[in-house]
């Protein structure tokens, strides 16, 4: 009995650790909504506000159009749990995009809800933000 306990504490320990360090899954088919978006205009009056505005498009679409919505930073999304632990709910509104606003972002966006921030989605992402005619900057 002493063995098969031992065995299952082993098994239990295995499944946590793989558990806690799969991360969150930016790449998966889970797809769900986020229904708290802001549109160009009202991005750029939210960041005049204070909001921070981040870029979480996966990294290979980011390395394929390297610009960002101007005063915008990068974070790859494969890290949200690494870098939104190194910010803090009471630095104000974030705002997410990704390429189309859609799948990526809108999973950092749940995340960072789960978190506590208080977060939008940018409305069509960087498509709909060029497509707004609004100003991009080459990432530094």
């Amino acid at each position: 009995m002493k063995h098969t306990n031992s065995t299952l504490f082993s098994l239990l320990l295995v499944a946590l650790v793989g558990a806690c360090s799969t991360g969150y899954d930016f790449r998966g088919e889970n797809r769900p909504s986020f229904e708290n978006t802001v549109s160009a205009t009202e991005l750029s009056a939210k960041q005049a506000d204070g909001a921070t505005v981040l870029d979480v498009r996966l990294i290979e679409d980011f390395n394929a159009d390297p610009v960002l919505v101007p005063d915008a930073m990068y974070r790859d999304p494969d890290d949200i749990q690494k870098w939104a632990a190194q910010m803090s709910p009471e630095d104000g509104p974030v705002i997410v995009y990704c390429v189309r606003g859609k799948w990526v972002s809108q999973k950092a966006a749940n995340y960072l809800k789960e978190e506590g921030f208080e977060v939008y989605s940018l409305d069509g992402g960087m498509e709909g933000w060029k497509s707004a005619g609004q100003r991009t900057v080459d990432a530094q």
